[in-house]
């Protein structure tokens, strides 16, 4: 019984041995690859992701994970160097380490490849360049103390800024390696495999990289925002909130959108090809955003090319609280008053005109008016007669809707660009470059369908005076343009006061309305003044270089506000008021077929626009009492 458990204890132990010498064999080899790009082996404990451990004291955790493919694929700029020429080599040379001092990013470090010549860098000068512009160790020292503890005890102030940095991909700025895909590096290889041995795949990805952005727009955002936004470090330097402004800039929201390209805090800062380190005030005239020096950054060859010095002068930081008592301010409060004064009243009329509707009171001269109505429409001629729309006015009315939907789409994300639907409607139209191509032909399209429109009114008038020349009745061409069907004269404010005052029960009899009611003469006037308007901004917007040769920069300023505080106006207007109208309200629930069909419903032709019922059944020998007695027997 003994013996025959002593074997199998035996050949148990001897099997343990040969796995335990197997997984060191494993384990050697697997850790050979890290040795040839790894010299000091830091990757042997470092590639496992759950290196890492809490501190209860402090309640920090400590995270030592180093991703391996950062080191074998040349990554970085720091995946050429060894560890050890950071760290102290006597600290991280036993296991456990030592307790390990901090970085420090001036320090000589070795950089190269194995059979290289030694190579030593450091960014010693890179610190002596802080020291000359803006963020001085003075000011990061104060940047500090007012934050807490933003970095540890004895960290590199380059921690503000920087962190791990990776290169981006390097088709980015040389779109060829694209399409050189694996051939990419064999003609470099040619030579510089052997004869003069470099890694070139490396420094044509470092070099590919600082031809870039070290971060995504957005990143680089967030970065400044760390200081630039917080409110402490703003009182102590006299500062304004620049992030929150770029945020809601064109520019900003260009990046909340996805723009990759478009203009980050750098672009603007630091002028192309110049050194971040060496970052100034606005003060300084050799700042690259000084008053001396901010047109030539705005225009240069990646932005706006071939503009003149006067686009300097538009605001990319147009915060506009923060600027009372500027043209700018009192041109977006003028605007906010503008949006009150019309969309109020004509707000309160369709909230009043609904009431009755959706509780069902009716008065008695409703109910004759409908007979009326159906009276007339069921005449032969009747129904022709009091057909609205012509084929061409309904055409040009969907021409307009359609549009009209599309510019909303394409432009009102700019507008929300923190909200996720912007983003999906963006992108749904296959990105921010595609969605403003549409945006600006859908205006150019916009501003055509208005001219075209002109060119029929004037059509109409002239055909209307030859008629009245030849049946002995001539006029004039201002009596032509008053007698245009939507033409808002005095007779029409007096019919809006009547409304309002007939709604708020001050007056009995409700004022009658002809083929066009006053709310909707005011909506076709908001029509015209809103495209003439959105047009010339937007044309000015779109052609900013061009604009720049004619316009201050500040004019440009004008334009975006007036853009952009038109469109919500005619958004509201249309999304709230004509939806209503024409959509959801009891009498046309749930569409009017106005303009598709020309027919208008019953209810809302007798009550809306009664004097045109009464016109066309005189004309057709249809009296009310007729009605009247039809209806009672």
């Amino acid at each position: 019984m003994r013996s025959g458990r002593s074997k199998p204890l035996g050949q148990g132990l001897l099997r343990g041995l040969m796995r335990a010498l197997a997984g060191v064999i494993f384990l050697w080899c697997a850790a050979s690859p890290a040795r040839a790009d790894d010299p000091d082996n830091c990757l042997f404990c470092h590639q496992y992701r759950g290196l890492s451990y809490f501190n209860y004291s402090n309640d920090v955790s400590h995270v030592f994970f180093v991703q391996p493919e950062y080191v074998h694929q040349r990554l970085g700029p720091h995946a050429v160097i060894s560890c050890t020429d950071c760290h102290e080599r006597s600290e991280v040379a036993v296991v456990p380490h030592k307790t390990i001092s901090k970085v420090d990013c001036t320090k000589n470090c070795h950089v190269g490849t194995p059979g290289v010549t030694e190579q030593r860098f450091s960014h010693r000068n890179v610190a002596e360049m802080m020291e000359k512009g803006v963020h001085t160790s003075e000011v990061l020292k104060k940047v500090g103390e007012i934050k807490g503890r933003l970095l540890g005890s004895g960290q590199s102030k380059c921690l503000f800024c920087h962190d791990e940095p990776v290169f981006r991909d390097p088709t980015g700025s040389i779109p060829v390696l694209k399409e050189l895909g694996t051939r990419t590096y064999d003609r470099c290889d040619v030579c510089h495999q052997r004869q003069t041995p470099a890694d070139t795949a490396y420094y044509l990805r470092h070099m590919a990289a600082r031809l870039q952005t070290a971060r995504p727009t957005l990143e680089m955002a967030q970065v400044c925002s760390v200081c630039h936004s917080d409110p402490a470090v703003r009182d102590q330097f006299k500062m304004k909130d620049s992030v929150s402004s770029y945020i809601l800039s064109f520019h900003g929201k260009a990046a909340l959108l996805g723009d990759e390209k478009t203009a980050n805090c750098l672009s603007c800062h630091i002028a192309p090809g110049a050194n971040a380190h060496l970052m100034l005030k606005p003060e300084n005239p050799a700042s690259s955003v000084s008053s001396v020096r901010v047109a030539d950054t705005c225009r240069n060859a990646a932005c706006h090319p071939g503009a003149d010095a006067p686009l300097g002068a538009a605001g990319v930081h147009l915060d506009l609280p923060s600027i009372r008592g500027t043209m700018e301010f009192w041109l977006a409060a003028a605007f906010i008053l503008l949006t009150i004064a019309t969309f109020g009243p004509s707000m309160a009329i369709c909230v009043l005109e609904l009431f009755p509707q959706v509780v069902g009171w009716a008065h008695h001269h409703d109910r004759r008016m409908e007979h009326l109505t159906r009276a007339v429409l069921a005449h032969p001629e009747g129904r022709k007669r009091l057909m609205r729309f012509t084929i061409a006015q309904r055409l040009q009315h969907w021409f307009l809707a359609i549009l009209f939907t599309l510019l909303v789409l394409t432009g009102f994300p700019l507008k929300f660009a923190d909200r996720e639907w912007s983003r999906f409607l963006i992108d749904s139209f296959g990105g921010l470059n595609v969605a403003r191509m549409i945006h600006h032909w859908g205006g150019v399209l916009l501003v055509a369908g208005l001219a075209g429109h002109g060119v029929y009114i004037l059509a109409t008038m002239y055909l209307k005076r030859r008629f009245e020349a030849r049946a002995g009745r001539p006029v004039s061409w201002i009596q032509s343009v008053i007698s245009l069907p939507l033409w808002i004269g005095p007779r029409d404010v007096l019919d809006f006061v009547q409304l309002l005052a007939h709604l708020l029960h001050l007056r009995k009899e409700r004022p009658t309305f002809g083929r066009f009611s006053i709310k909707e003469k005011f909506e076709y006037i908001g029509v015209f003044w809103g495209t003439v308007l959105l047009g010339a901004t937007g044309f000015m917007l779109w052609g900013a270089e061009i604009s720049s040769h004619f316009l201050s920069g500040r004019v440009l300023n004008f334009a975006l506000i007036a853009h952009t505080f038109e469109a919500f106006l005619a958004i509201i207007h249309v999304g709230i008021l004509h939806i209503v109208n024409v959509m959801l309200a009891p009498n046309v629930f749930p569409l009017s077929l106005a303009t598709i069909t020309g027919d208008t419903p019953v209810a809302e032709m007798s009550e809306g626009h009664s004097d045109q019922v009464r016109e066309v059944a005189r004309s057709l020998g249809i009296t009310e009492d007729g009605e009247r007695e039809e209806a009672s027997i």
